[in-house]
């Protein structure tokens, strides 16, 4: 082996997105590569490769570590954090210390940009994705939480059938019969929750209508209120949002005396409507309840067959506003193996300077407010 290890240069990208395909089998474009890693909203990302010269000159690329640039903002200032994603190796070089000392590498020259890293999927590649984290001082931080509300029964009946068939097999029908037992019974439980009317202060918008300063504003009036979250400059919900590639997003807004107090970002995919992102001002309870009420009609109306949202475990204002609104969490049907390692029951993983950690806040689950929005934005 040959290993030569440096930066992105223009044209790299084709060998990336060849590695990219044989790992995940997901054929990107390159207009989709431009948008996520080289024209974001704060430049190019950062992108760190490895290659073998000994191998053939179209298949030189064995590794990647790279990092999306994120704003974040800690009660109120500003920080840049940095998101690992499509970090990879080539099958041929797992298992041999390779790529951890890649990102090794590169980590510590990573640490110049940024002040914040996180993870969002530390538990994948059977945990090692997050074991290497561990490693470079990451903390195994928390765990997502998926709530759901259906508008259905019948998708409801697929999912709970889906986790039956999983841990019992289909055993002489019982597996099909418990799951259409259990879906129309938890579906009188959404049904009890269903909002009678729209609230006239709400409307609906789409992408090319986004109020985006009017969003930077509210966020910057209330962002000392959600302690550490993403930073909501317009500049990065433009880029996240609005010119993702991969999904139509619209925007549903709450305005009182002519001024924006609260939103909903979702965008429909699969006959869902998936929210990534939900702000009230002030935190204020009934804000978030008539946001989710609208967005509940809004589905039922458009025949969508659910609503989901993911969040940390620790956001307790999250998990207590959409529970109020009947959403459930999806992993409370008890049919998944749990793991006994705690680190691999949280998948968020994150990694502080030291100079933020002078605050022991910083590192307090309930102090975190995250949504979809700090997730990669393509298709899952």
């Amino acid at each position: 082996m040959r290993l030569i290890s440096r930066e992105y240069k223009p044209g790299d990208e084709l060998s990336i997105n060849k590695l990219y395909k044989l790992i995940t089998n997901i054929d990107r474009s390159l207009p989709e590569y431009e948008w996520e890693w080289i024209n974001t909203w704060n430049g190019q990302g950062s992108i760190w490769l490895l290659f073998d010269e000994d191998r053939d000159k179209n298949d030189q690329l064995v590794a990647q570590y790279s990092l999306i640039p994120t704003p974040f903002s800690i009660w109120g200032k500003s920080y840049l954090a940095g998101k690992t994603e499509n970090c990879m190796s080539h099958p041929d070089y797992r298992g041999k210390g390779i790529y951890s000392s890649h990102e090794k590498k590169y980590f510590k020259e990573a640490q110049k940009r940024f002040q914040l890293f996180f993870t969002t999927a530390g538990n994948v590649a059977k945990g090692a994705t997050g074991a290497i984290r561990r490693k470079l001082g990451y903390l195994a931080f928390d765990s997502w939480v998926h709530y759901i509300y259906c508008t259905d029964s019948g998708v409801l009946q697929k999912m709970i059938y889906s986790k039956l068939e999983n841990k019992l097999g289909s055993i002489l029908g019982l597996t099909k019969l418990s799951s259409t037992i259990i879906s129309k019974i938890s579906f009188m439980y959404f049904y009890m929750f269903s909002p009678k009317k729209a609230t006239q202060s709400i409307k609906l918008l789409n992408e090319k209508h986004s109020p985006l300063k009017e969003i930077e504003t509210l966020w910057d009036n209330n962002k000392i209120f959600y302690g550490i979250s993403v930073d909501r400059t317009s500049r990065y919900i433009d880029w996240r949002i609005n010119k993702n590639p991969y999904f139509d997003h619209q925007y549903l807004l709450c305005n009182k005396d002519g001024e924006l107090v609260g939103y909903i970002i979702f965008y429909k995919h699969n006959n869902m409507l998936s929210i990534i992102d939900i702000l009230a001002a002030n935190r204020n309870r009934s804000i978030f309840k008539d946001l989710i009420d609208n967005l509940i009609i809004y589905a039922k109306t458009e025949k969508v067959q659910a609503i989901e949202c993911s969040t940390l475990k620790g956001n307790k204002l999250l998990g207590k506003v959409f529970r109020s609104s009947g959403f459930i969490n999806y992993n409370i049907f008890p049919f998944r193996k749990i793991s006994i390692r705690s680190h691999r029951q949280k998948p968020f993983h994150v990694f502080v300077s030291t100079h933020i950690l002078a605050s022991k806040e910083a590192l307090v689950p309930k102090n975190w407010y995250i949504t979809d929005l700090v997730k990669e934005g393509r298709p899952r």
